[in-house]
């Protein structure tokens, strides 16, 4: 299953391409066979081969274990073919559907075709969908939301190759963005951004300074587990917390600058995430996209709650 996951993008366009080829197969040969002969019986303009054609067709029918209902229609055409009577519009049912074995192979993928493409495309150039699978990002997100990532917000790129050919936007300090992590570009991780290229970052048991300006954060509350502040970056307001446990803090410091084309990321739980603190940056190419909303959530699935995260916008 994580292989198919890891995959599923490559996995989708080879399909998409496959049934490409079987659509232009369909469409040089059966579809454009059945077409022509469809608008000849229309127009009354068949020949002696024509009505033979449908004739084999229909026989073919036939044989199959249809409907009786359908059988008396197959065999009330075949008599008006037999005896040269004009067939009507809707008599010509029969003959825009694939009957002979190969036919009907080339005609299945063939359909899929545009499922496919659309699915693909929308995947691709659009939204694509992920599964929270830790509590990094919380209270922003929970383990279990899906949520989905604009692939368009930061540039065009190709699927499969990444590789940026439309440029759209920047990315901005707050944002929340998917990637593929650095260390193992098959997994993707999900952070928000802190550090843009070119600026001199410092870190300190969570908090952040953004070129020598610490970034404001305002205690709102706190639990037996965790204490939350709202944090403000580029002028936007966000949670974030910190853990009541002493022995569970995260008291790492250290000031950096971001070089150029990669961001400096960190979780929202400050002291539950693996983020830039540990493995470093991440390059511009490794984007995937922008968080822009929770679509869905396992446990409102499951019955146990959690059911108005659902529609939730990420800032």
């Amino acid at each position: 299953m994580n292989a198919l996951t890891q995959h599923f993008e490559l996995l989708l366009t080879l399909a998409v391409f496959i049934c490409l080829i079987f659509y232009i197969i369909d469409g040089l040969t059966y579809r454009k066979m059945r077409n022509a002969l469809y608008q000849r019986f229309l127009q009354q303009n068949t020949t002696e081969e024509d009505q033979k054609h449908y004739l084999g067709r229909l026989g073919i029918l036939h044989q199959k274990n249809l409907p009786e209902k359908s059988k008396a229609h197959i065999k009330q055409i075949t008599q008006k073919l037999i005896s040269n009577q004009p067939i009507e519009k809707e008599e010509l049912y029969w003959l825009k559907r694939p009957v002979y074995p190969k036919e009907k192979f080339i005609e299945f993928f063939s359909g899929m075709f545009w499922v496919l493409f659309i699915v693909w495309f929308a995947r691709s150039f659009v939204y694509e969908p992920f599964k929270i699978p830790s509590a990094s990002m919380e209270p922003t997100l929970q383990a279990g939301d899906f949520i989905l990532a604009n692939k368009f917000t930061y540039g065009i790129r190709l699927p499969v190759l990444h590789k940026k050919i439309i440029e759209t936007g920047a990315v901005k300090h707050g944002d929340i963005i998917v990637f593929n992590y650095p260390r193992d570009e098959k997994i993707k991780y999900i952070k928000r951004v802190i550090g843009l290229p070119g600026d001199k970052i410092r870190f300190d048991s969570g908090r952040v300074w953004i070129n020598d300006q610490e970034q404001p954060f305002t205690p709102i509350g706190e639990n037996n587990n965790f204490s939350q502040f709202t944090e403000t970056l580029n002028g936007k307001n966000h949670l974030v917390q910190f853990s009541n446990n002493p022995y569970q803090r995260i008291l790492l410091a250290n000031e950096i600058t971001v070089p150029p084309a990669h961001y400096f990321v960190m979780g929202d739980n400050r002291d539950n995430s693996q983020d830039s603190r540990f493995w470093g940056f991440v390059p511009e190419e490794n984007l995937v996209g922008k968080a822009v909303l929770i679509w869905l959530n396992s446990d409102c699935l499951l019955a146990r709650g959690h059911c108005g995260r659902i529609g939730t916008s990420l800032k």
